[in-house]
Order: C-alpha cells, then sequence, then structure tokens
C-alpha cells in the first residue's frame, strides 16, 4: 500500500528543513550532518519530481510545491510520534537524561524506592555532559540538569541548591590532620559553559594556603572515588557524597570542616509534549520529594 512513499528519514530532513528554513539548523536539530540533509532533500526531489527549495545564497524558501508537503509531513509525523507517545506511556518507561555524576552517586541508589512506590513505571537512565534538547530530541522524556536553574523558563523546576564540603576517608584525616600539605580534588567540568566553583582557602594563612595542592579532575565520580582512596580532600557536593557520608567512608576534614560553600543547582526540565503526563509529573514530584 505505502510502497511507492520515500522514506520516512527523507521526510523527517524535509520537515525539518522546512520548518527551520535551514540545512544546517534542520542538521543540528536531527544530530546529522548538513551534507545528509541536502542529499535526502534531493533524493526526495527526484522522486517527487519537483523542487521543494529555493536554494539562495544565504537562506532556503519553499517553493508551492514544498509548502503544501510541509503540511501533510508535519500533520503525519505528529500524529505518528502521538501513536508512539502512547505506546511508550503505556508500557509505562520514563527515558531520562542526566550527568553521569548524579545518576551514579544519588539517583540509582534510589530507584528502587521509586519502582516500589510505583511499580507500574520504569525509568530508564541516559548519561552524558551534553546538554540535550529534550524539547525537540524525543529520545528523552524528561532531564535533569546541573547548573542555575532558569527563572523564568515554565519548562524548569528547581530541585535543589546544592552545598559544597570537604570530605576525605577517616585514614587520611588520620594521616594528613592540618590543612598544611593536604591535597584537595576537585571538578573542572567538561561543559565549559558551567561556572567553576573554587576551593575557598581564604581562612588560612598565605603560606598554609599555599601548600596545598590542588588537582583537578573533569567527573564527580573520579573526584569522589580519589578520596575514597584515601588520596586527599573531596571538594564535593553534599548530595552526591549522603551514602559514603552515612555509611563513615568520608568524613568531614576536621582542617575543612568549617568551609562549605554555595554550589550551583540541580533542576529538572519537562518538554512541552510532558507537561500534562502522569508518569513524567509522578517521577519529577518523587524527585523533588526524595531531593528535599
Amino acid at each position: 500500500m505505502f510502497a511507492q512513499l520515500p522514506s520516512l528519514s527523507s521526510f523527517r530532513a524535509f520537515e525539518a528543513a522546512a520548518r527551520l528554513r535551514s540545512f544546517k539548523e534542520a542538521a543540528a536539530e536531527l544530530y546529522v550532518t548538513p551534507t545528509a540533509i541536502s542529499h535526502q532533500i534531493r533524493q526526495l526531489e527526484a522522486q517527487l519530481g519537483t523542487l521543494l527549495f529555493e536554494r539562495k545564497t544565504r537562506a532556503v524558501e519553499l517553493t508551492q510545491e514544498g509548502e503544501a508537503l510541509l503540511v501533510a509531513t508535519h500533520n503525519a509525523l505528529k500524529q505518528l510520534q502521538s501513536g508512539v507517545d502512547n505506546i511508550r506511556r503505556r508500557a509505562g518507561t520514563i527515558i531520562v537524561s542526566t550527568t553521569s555524576a548524579f545518576a551514579s552517586l544519588w539517583l540509582v541508589p534510589r530507584l528502587e524506592r521509586f519502582r516500589q512506590q510505583y511499580p507500574d513505571l520504569d525509568v530508564v537512565l541516559k548519561t552524558g555532559e551534553s546538554k540535550e534538547d529534550v524539547e525537540h530530541d524525543r529520545r528523552f522524556d524528561v532531564a535533569i540538569r546541573y547548573g542555575y536553574c532558569p527563572v523564568s523558563d515554565p519548562q524548569s523546576i528547581l530541585l535543589l541548591k546544592e552545598t559544597l564540603c570537604y570530605v576525605a576517608s577517616p585514614s587520611y584525616c588520620e594521616q594528613v590532620k592540618t590543612a598544611a600539605n593536604a591535597t584537595i580534588f576537585t571538578t573542572r567540568w567538561k561543559n565549559a559553559d558551567l561556572p567553576v566553583v573554587e576551593p575557598s582557602l581564604e581562612s588560612f594563612t598565605p603560606d598554609t594556603a599555599a601548600s596545598v595542592k590542588i588537582r583537578y579532575f573533569d567527573q564527580e565520580n573520579h573526584t569522589v572515588q580519589a578520596a575514597l582512596a584515601s588520596q586527599g580532600v573531596a571538594f564535593i557536593s553534599t548530595l552526591l557524597i549522603q551514602q559514603p557520608m552515612s555509611e563513615a567512608w568520608l568524613i568531614p576534614h576536621p582542617a575543612f570542616a568549617s568551609l562549605q560553600q554555595p554550589g550551583l543547582e540541580y533542576y529538572a526540565v519537562i518538554p512541552d509534549r510532558h507537561r500534562q503526563t502522569a508518569a513524567v509529573q509522578q517521577f519529577v514530584t518523587w524527585l523533588r520529594q526524595m531531593l528535599t
């Protein structure tokens, strides 16, 4: 019945390029190259026997045939996406984008509590340090982000304002009791847009502060692991070390115990298509309850 239709990927490429009026922006939205978008659209034009775009020096414009196809394609893809979303929601799967550190150090150890409270729902984690566009990237249902929550964005919900502290293993605290010659491990993010919060040693004498060695990782996981291995003091969010602290694997280092500092924020981003989705709302509500 549909054997004569062009491929779905060519329609997706066309719809994005037509809606955005840009091959480059369409490529970014679909995570492909502009060359791939151009190739798919040329194939589609060849199959239809008509031009869909007028190529200009710095822009593209739809032809009359392109305008008609955009309406049909957008409506068809929207209906298809709605059907897929309904199936996924019935299947009870929530796909969450978040950072590796938040997932491994805080969320994963607590997910069983969510499953006990909502046995019909399943959470799938996709971790990384890039900022996923959950509004347009339908692989994700909700994002848990780190930085500063945009106060004017109705899609963003503040979860927690973190506090940074200095902790070490009991053996390191016993071995290095003062700040002099201590090693501090902290994190400089892969994401250059995030502000760096540096350890503050202003309460020490200049000589003592100068003797402290500061080492950097690009993952908070590594910062925690270095402290657990008794290699130094971790300058880390209190949120991410709740379990090691409760087990006394890490304790406040006595020389730095009074130096807690405000850090950044964790916030959830819910795309418009899921503002009324019960499963996503239940997950975000559970997160807020667990984090307060």
